[in-house]
C-alpha cells in the first residue's frame, strides 16, 4: 500500500500541474519555462547532494561522452516538452495536451516496432488501431490537426526513449540535463530583463513566488514517482499513470472551463478504448506464469 500512495502522489502531483500554470498565465510561456529549469535546479542540488549513489552516477555521467551526448539531446526533448506543455495551458489546450500523455505507451509502442524491431501480440495491435482511429475521428471532425497533443506525446516518448538507453537515473539525470541548459536559461533571462520584457520582480510578489516555486513543483512529483517505481511492479507505474492525463483532462474541462463538444469526445473514446485493452494485454502478461 505504501508504494501506491507513493507513487499515486507524484501522479496527482503532474496531473494537477495545468491548475498551477493557469497561475500564471499573465506571464509569457517562454519566462515561465525559463523559471521553471532556474528554479528546479537548487531542488536537484540538494537531493544530488544528500544521495552518495546521486553524485556517484552524476559523476560517471559527466566524464561519459556518450552519457553527455544522450543527456544533451534529451535535455532539448524534455525543454520542448515543457515548453509545449506551458504554452497549451496558456491558451486553453489543456484538453488537447492530455491527449499526448494517453497515447505516450501507444508511441512507445510504436517506436519499439520501428526502431529496434520488436514483435507485439494482437491485442497491442488492436490497441493501436483503436487510439489512431480517435485521433483520426478527431482530426476529420473537428477540421483541425491536434498537434499540441501530438507534440506532447512524442516528445514525452521520446524522452522516455532516450532515459531508458542510459544508465545514468530520474533525478541524476534532470540535474545533469538542467545543468547543460543553465547557459540558455541565464542568457536568455538575461535578454528578457535587458529588453524590459520580463515579468519577474516587475508586477508583483505573488507572481514572483509563483514563478520561484514552479521549480520544487517540478522536481517533488518525481522524486515520489522515482521512490514508487522501486516498490511496485512495472506493469503497475505504467498503467497507474493514467492517473495523470486523466486528472489534466478533468481539469481542463470541469475548473478551466475549456470546450468539449461530442466530436472531441468521440475521438478521446476511441484512444480509451485502446488504451483499455492495451492495459488488460499487459496484466495478462505480467499474470501470465513462466
Amino acid at each position: 500500500m505504501r508504494g501506491y500512495l507513493i507513487i499515486l502522489t507524484g501522479y496527482v502531483g503532474w496531473g494537477l500541474f495545468p491548475l498551477y500554470w493557469a497561475l500564471l498565465n499573465h506571464v509569457p510561456a517562454l519566462e515561465v519555462l525559463l523559471h521553471r529549469m532556474l528554479w528546479a535546479m537548487p531542488v536537484l542540488i540538494f537531493l544530488i547532494a544528500i544521495s552518495a549513489r546521486r553524485r556517484l552516477q552524476v559523476s560517471q555521467a559527466l566524464v561519459s561522452w556518450s552519457s553527455m551526448r544522450l543527456l544533451t539531446i534529451s535535455s532539448l526533448v524534455i525543454c520542448f516538452n515543457w515548453g509545449i506543455y506551458i504554452w497549451a495551458v496558456a491558451n486553453h489546450r489543456v484538453v488537447e495536451a492530455s491527449m499526448g500523455y494517453f497515447l505516450t505507451p501507444i508511441f512507445n509502442v510504436i517506436t519499439g516496432v520501428f526502431m529496434f524491431r520488436e514483435r507485439i501480440d494482437k491485442l497491442k495491435s488492436i490497441a493501436i488501431i483503436f487510439a489512431a482511429l480517435g485521433v483520426l475521428y478527431y482530426i476529420f471532425n473537428t477540421s483541425a490537426i491536434p498537434w499540441v497533443g501530438l507534440a506532447v506525446g512524442i516528445s514525452f516518448a521520446a524522452y522516455g526513449l532516450l532515459r531508458k538507453t542510459m544508465d545514468t537515473n530520474a533525478i541524476p539525470g534532470l540535474f545533469i540535463e538542467t545543468l547543460i541548459l543553465l547557459p540558455f536559461t541565464f542568457g536568455t533571462l538575461f535578454w528578457i530583463h535587458y529588453q524590459g520584457q520580463a515579468v519577474f520582480l516587475q508586477l508583483d510578489i505573488s507572481t514572483d513566488w509563483l514563478l520561484i516555486l514552479g521549480g520544487p513543483i517540478t522536481i517533488l512529483p518525481l522524486v515520489f514517482f522515482t521512490a514508487g517505481t522501486r516498490m511496485l511492479p512495472m506493469t503497475t507505474v505504467g498503467i497507474l499513470f493514467y492517473v495523470t492525463p486523466s486528472l489534466q483532462f478533468l481539469s481542463g474541462i470541469f475548473i478551466l472551463g475549456e470546450s468539449f463538444d461530442s466530436h472531441r469526445l468521440i475521438g478521446f473514446a476511441g484512444i480509451w478504448i485502446g488504451l483499455a485493452i492495451f492495459s488488460y494485454s499487459l496484466t495478462r502478461k505480467s499474470s501470465t506464469p513462466d
